[in-house]
């Protein structure tokens, strides 16, 4: 455990304190606005079983903050409550067995109120360390509120995915809040954009907080291929289900099949029947289907087996950061108003389209080391190394990734058969 360095007087760093206070500020009071449409009932509600409550997240990014901030960077510090260590922690065994996810949806106490206290407390107690820390003191504790920011936003996206799921599983189909008002875009052509292949360099320069499994940056070799302009869009989709695919196992792998059999996957999830046509459920309740928006919520499975009927495949990895590295147009994402992907962001700029935003993009590469990967020593919640089997990468980001995550080298990874994270399709194809 460092020492602690604590000022007595300004010093030279004071802008970086500065930097650190707004963004730390600036995040977690982004999450209590994603909670504030909220009931007291909603914070208790865990409809997956690997899931968990509003509460619990709202408690656990806040412990996060005090285990490995406040109780890292200063000795001195005592925690707001014994019990919450336990309570909170997650794959941490540091304080105790932590607690399997059906047992977050009992915790009815601490109560809604409870929390929120424990999270005010920490934010002032963090505030006040930033403040009051030395200069011989501030890197190390930097590098900590930065990893807890890196972890904020990923409970963010999960928040707003595990409620969206909750709220659909509710009889009454309710909504998180009211739709904004878009205008109705018509569904366009798909174009395409070819890459010559040859050496190019993926990853990031440097290690960052929380961001181990994006670097060492390297070289692959590409062979020529062609990414398409934009993501397949609902309408592009519903022609494979109206041509049966989800009924000719051709289309299929193997896992692919048995999953989506074992559980009878006909259309993506929230898509449904209803009143002679297709509606979906979104943050904003159930509205018509718009053909023209990009198809959400499948499967790599499912991504896969729309590819093989297209004639194409996913790209791998490598090809979409070469293309995304081109591209500095953010589609839409946490933040801009708009909680559900929309068509047609940032059209009248250079395609490809969206790659930042909107939907999480599959593609066909497995979530591995790069090469030259080293572990990080200090192994916390945070960190992804863990997690290097049985997921595949999607890129790109989500209408509900917060902007400033959604980078080129950003590699998120999902289960092959997970369906309530906010996921897409983009296609490719060799040249």
């Amino acid at each position: 455990m460092p020492d602690t360095h604590l000022a007595t007087a300004p010093g030279p760093n004071d802008a970086i304190r500065h930097s650190l206070a707004t963004r730390f500020q600036k995040a977690r009071g982004r999450t209590a606005e994603l909670v504030a449409p909220l009931g007291v009932e909603d914070l208790m509600v865990q409809s997956l079983p690997e899931g968990a409550p509003v509460k619990w997240h709202l408690a656990h990014t806040t412990w996060f903050f005090e285990t490995h901030v406040l109780m890292g960077a200063d000795p001195g510090y005592r925690p707001f409550d014994p019990a919450f260590q336990q309570l909170f922690a997650a794959l941490d065994d540091r304080f105790g067995a932590h607690l399997p996810a059906p047992t977050l949806r009992l915790l009815s106490r601490p109560t809604a109120s409870e929390v929120m206290r424990y999270r005010d407390h920490v934010n002032g107690t963090v505030l006040h360390l930033l403040d009051r820390i030395d200069d011989a003191g501030l890197a190390d504790l930097a590098e900590r509120v930065e990893l807890g920011l890196v972890h904020e936003r990923r409970h963010q996206e999960r928040l707003l995915s595990e409620i969206k799921h909750a709220f659909w599983c509710n009889p009454l189909r309710p909504a998180y809040e009211p739709l904004p008002p878009a205008a109705a875009q018509p569904e366009t052509p798909q174009q395409w954009f070819d890459m010559p292949g040859g050496t190019a360099e993926i990853g990031r320069d440097e290690t960052a907080p929380g961001r181990d499994h994006e670097g060492p940056r390297h070289q692959v070799l590409l062979r020529p291929y062609r990414l398409a302009g934009r993501p397949v869009t609902c309408g592009e989709y519903l022609a494979f289900i109206e041509d049966g695919g989800y009924a000719k196992p051709r289309y299929w792998l193997g896992d692919g099949w048995e999953a989506a059999r074992a559980v009878d996957w006909q259309a993506p999830l929230y898509w449904e029947r209803r009143e002679g046509g297709w509606q979906i459920f979104t943050l904003y309740g159930v509205r018509p289907l718009d053909p023209a928006e990009p198809v959400c919520h499948v499967s790599w499975y499912e991504a896969d087996a729309f590819a093989r009927w297209a004639g194409k495949r996913l790209p791998e990895e490598a090809e979409w950061e070469a293309m995304a590295c081109t591209k500095e147009c953010l589609g839409n994402l946490l933040g801009n108003g708009h909680r559900h992907p929309r068509p047609h962001v940032c059209r009248g700029t250079d395609g490809p389209w969206q790659m930042f935003g909107d939907v999480w993009e599959w593609t066909r590469s497995p979530f591995m080391p790069y090469p030259g990967y080293r572990h990080p020593d200090d192994v916390d919640e945070a960190l992804s190394g863990r997690f290097m089997a049985n997921r595949i990468v999607v890129r790109g980001g989500s209408c509900v990734t917060p902007f400033d995550y959604a980078t080129p080298t950003t590699r998120h990874f999902l289960r092959p058969q997970a369906r309530t994270a906010f996921t897409g399709i983009r296609l490719a194809e060799d040249v």
